[in-house]
Formats: structure tokens, sequence, C-alpha cells
């Protein structure tokens, strides 16, 4: 088991923003959906001590992750926020090539260049590799902060509402890409308010309301009428196509 969490809890402020979350996750595609405060950022954060929980533990194969350095949990996880804050004056190389921070001594060796020429290329962004990341569109910048990340090496992959702002090919594009990472062996959680993307997508949801997990489980057991109902406070009609739940709002 990867990622293996016990009772977490976390306040903001002395307010509640996790109670007693508990879930384990292997090699898989998790996606964590639930209403705006529900949650699901606060709980990305945790599971890469960018945030301290006032209570309860998280392990990483077996270790708490208190007890690793933050450059040792750079080298396993991967952190990827929802927007890059302010500007990014630099190329698109020199972002993917943060990504080797945890490995870089005094300078760049050559095993660094090469991983993010290498990790460009599978991402299908050599043609960018000079553009200056300012003028990249919103799925372009996406996909090379998704490559910084991968220059880490990591094994899991936490990525906070990755298809934000993006028009629908680039949405599925993204989610596209994130699952063939899965295929290589990646732990990819994500949060994302996208309830159909997700039952597309993901292995798990996990549904959060509140702080709290309210179910978690296939798609298929997770994305119900009911359910929606009770976490968001909306109608919908839970239909199936193709084998994917979708989910249509009721006026």
């Amino acid at each position: 088991m990867r990622i293996r969490i016990r009772e977490l809890e976390f306040e903001y402020n002395s307010i509640p923003a996790l109670k007693g979350i508990s879930i384990d996750i292997g090699e898989e595609f998790v996606a964590i959906v639930g209403p705006n405060g529900s949650g699901k950022t606060t709980l990305l954060k945790c599971m890469c001590k960018i945030l301290k929980p006032k209570k309860g533990v998280v392990m990483l194969n077996g270790r708490d992750i208190n007890d690793l350095s933050q450059m040792e949990i750079a080298k396993r996880i991967g952190y990827v926020p929802q927007n890059v804050s302010g500007t990014f004056p630099a190329k698109v190389f020199e972002v993917v090539l943060t990504g080797r921070r945890p490995y870089i001594g005094w300078k760049c060796s050559r095993k660094d260049l090469e991983k993010a020429s290498e990790v460009l290329r599978v991402l299908g962004l050599e043609e960018l590799a000079m553009r200056d990341f300012d003028t990249l569109s919103g799925g372009q910048q996406q996909k090379v902060l998704i490559a910084r990340a991968l220059a880490q090496e990591v094994e899991i992959l936490l990525l906070d509402e990755p298809t934000a702002n993006l028009d629908l090919k680039h949405q599925l594009e993204v989610m596209e890409l994130l699952k063939s990472l899965t295929r290589k062996g990646v732990t990819v959680i994500t949060a994302i308010h996208d309830l159909n993307l997700a039952s597309m997508f993901a292995d798990r949801i996990v549904m959060m309301r509140d702080g709290e997990i309210f179910a978690i489980g296939t798609p298929k057991d997770v994305v119900t009428s009911d359910n929606v109902r009770a976490v968001y406070g909306v109608e919908v009609r839970v239909l199936e196509v193709d084998g994917n739940r979708i989910v249509v709002p009721l006026a």
C-alpha cells in the first residue's frame, strides 16, 4: 500500500477541515470529489506534508511521513497545484528541469537534462521546450506542470483540480494522460469537481462532505443520485453510457 491514512484531522483557525479521515491507496487512479470547502485540497496537502495535521498519521510505503524530510518526500510524491500564482518567467524546459531539484547538487547533471528532455518527449511537449511558460494556454501549462512533477521520478502524483479552466478537449487530454500514468505504475490522486470526468477515468472515487469521507468505492458505487443529493444538495439523474456514469442535473 503506497499511502495509508489513519484518523487524520486538520483545522484552520480552530475550524475543523478534516475529521477522522482514514483511507488506503495503492497503485490506482483515485478521484476526490465534493463541494467547495469539503476538504479535498486540504487532504492532498496533508498527504505530501505541505500541511501538518492536528491528529492522525500519513504513512508512505510503511513510513510515517513526519519521519521523512521534504527532500525525501519530493523524490516520491509530486504535487501539482490548481494554478501557479503570478508569472512564471522561464522557458518550458527550465520549468520542467526544476522538477529535478531533489536530485541536483551544485549544478545540473547530464542525467537531469536527459530526464527533463525525456519527460517532454513522452508528454508530446518537445516543440514547446523553448517557449516562455507564461505564453502557453491553460491546457499546455497544466501539462508542463505535470511534466515537472514527473521529472521528479515520483511514484505518487497529487493534483488539485487539473482540469479547472480547461476546455473539453484539454480536459480529456489531461485526464487521459493521468490514466496512462497509472498503467505505468504511478499512483494518481486528484481533487476534481467534475463528477462525469471522475467517473470516466478513476478506478475509485472518494466523495467528501464537511471534512469527512461520505462514500468511497468504484464510480458505479459512489456516483448515485442519492449520494449526489445528500452531498451536493441537488437532484440529478445518473445514467450509464458505454459503462460510464453520467450525472444529469434535473431542472
